[in-house]
């Protein structure tokens, strides 16, 4: 009888290997497949970089808010924060008045209501919205970075939200993450609700995609 190999136990690696199916269902998905092929026009880009003001500033509000929290101070990190970037980017491609002009998708309203939530009851599952967002920035969005700039003909104007330094500084944000995320105290009870949480929040930019530009 062979044994069955153990699942893992760390929560990196969990959340990894658990939400790697909704995160390629979430790049396949509406507007985010459309950008991926060079096919999504700018005021559709727009859009989403007016969703994702909104997302990430309902999360960096909520991780100041529980900054002193054993499940969450090791994922405030100030340096990834993207809302200042993105409201940089939004006023070189729509304007100074992107927040009144360009609209918030229902799916986007309900993160923002589910991170407003999260961080009124003080859970840890916060960081499971960390590492969808941050984690991703400093993979797949360093390749974003090159071709957002070649379909919009963008410089390093526009693109602030993609920029994080030099690839040492890339490489070393990663590492520092992935410490934090090793670092998080919770019992196997608290790993499985964030990795709940995670697949929960790959779900909803799935549906947010697909909103901003429907099939």
């Amino acid at each position: 009888m062979t044994d069955t190999p153990a699942a893992p136990s760390a929560l990196p690696e969990r959340l990894r290997l658990e939400t790697r199916d909704l995160h390629v269902a979430a790049e396949r998905s509406g507007a985010m497949s459309a950008l991926l092929h060079g096919r999504l026009e700018r005021p559709r880009y727009v859009a989403l970089l007016r969703n994702l003001h909104a997302i990430y500033s309902a999360l960096e509000a909520a991780l100041e808010l529980r900054r002193g929290d054993a499940g969450v101070a090791a994922l405030r990190l100030p340096a990834l924060y993207r809302t200042a970037a993105l409201a940089a980017d939004l006023g070189t491609l729509y304007g100074p008045r992107w927040a009144a002009g360009v609209a918030i998708a229902p799916a986007a309203v309900a993160y923002v209501q589910r991170l407003d939530a999260l961080a009124a009851a003080a859970s840890p599952n916060l960081v499971a919205h960390a590492y969808v967002r941050y984690l991703g920035d400093l993979h797949g969005g360093q390749i974003l970075s090159t071709l957002v700039r070649k379909t919009y003909g963008l410089g390093a104007a526009g693109t602030a939200f993609y920029d994080f330094g030099s690839t040492e500084d890339v490489r070393a944000a990663r590492g520092t993450f992935r410490e934090g995320l090793a670092a998080v105290p919770a019992t196997v009870a608290g790993k499985d609700a964030i990795v709940a949480e995670a697949r929960w929040a790959f779900r909803q930019h799935q549906r947010l995609f697909e909103e901003l530009l429907p099939g």
